[in-house]
């Protein structure tokens, strides 16, 4: 289960560019038998990195910055923390001048080892952060109706005045596999507390 991170829609050169570069990625990762824990430090770095120091993304994508220069600061930000494959990776990228993919990237990578691993990623909306027990039970519930572990991402939105959404991947169900989400949030508020009542009474499939 991880928290506050929400799908984003890219443009449709990023979304090709995404998906190749992740399957690059996942089959060296694959090779040394680490692709999880790649997947889980590239996240890392675009949310705690990228996003958090200035003008870093932007240096790593310009083709004005000499491809040495970009390998150092990669080297002097991450040698060290990262795995071999992740910073060899990245060095890979910038030397294409493809930073502004990386986003597009983590998310096709973290989409083909759910894939890979047998798992859907499942997105929890909520006006606030529900409760261990809320999502343990959402969690095993859902694992049992979709017959597959389940990845899910927790994303408050305070927005969401009373109540809760889920949006499982990307795939359209049809309506049978949407009663039995129906039938689910109705079993979950007839059999569990008030917390639950109120984490959960507006349970549905995003559009």
């Amino acid at each position: 289960m991880t928290e506050a991170r929400d799908k984003v829609l890219f443009d449709p050169g990023q979304q090709y560019l995404g998906t190749v570069y992740a399957k690059a990625l996942l089959g060296a990762a694959e090779k040394v038998g680490n692709a999880d824990l790649v997947v889980s430090e590239l996240g890392a770095f675009v949310d705690e990195v990228l996003a958090n120091v200035r003008g870093l993304s932007a240096t790593l994508a310009s083709p004005r910055v000499a491809i040495e220069t970009k390998a150092s600061l990669l080297d002097k930000a991450l040698g060290g923390k990262v795995s071999t494959e992740l910073l060899n990776f990245l060095k890979v990228v910038a030397r294409h001048g493809r930073f502004d993919c990386l986003g597009a990237v983590r998310q096709a990578a973290q989409q083909q080892l759910n894939d890979l691993r047998g798992r859907v990623e499942v997105f929890l909306y909520a006006a606030q952060s529900p409760s261990h027990e809320s999502i343990e039970l959402i969690s095993n519930r859902l694992k049992m109706l979709l017959g597959k572990d389940v990845d899910l991402q927790i994303h408050v939105d305070q927005e969401l005045i009373g109540g809760v959404k889920l949006r499982i991947g990307d795939t359209v169900y049809d309506a049978s596999v949407a009663n039995r989400l129906v039938r689910l949030k109705n079993e979950l508020l007839s059999k569990t507390g008030q917390q639950l009542r109120d984490n959960l009474d507006r349970f549905a499939l995003a559009d």
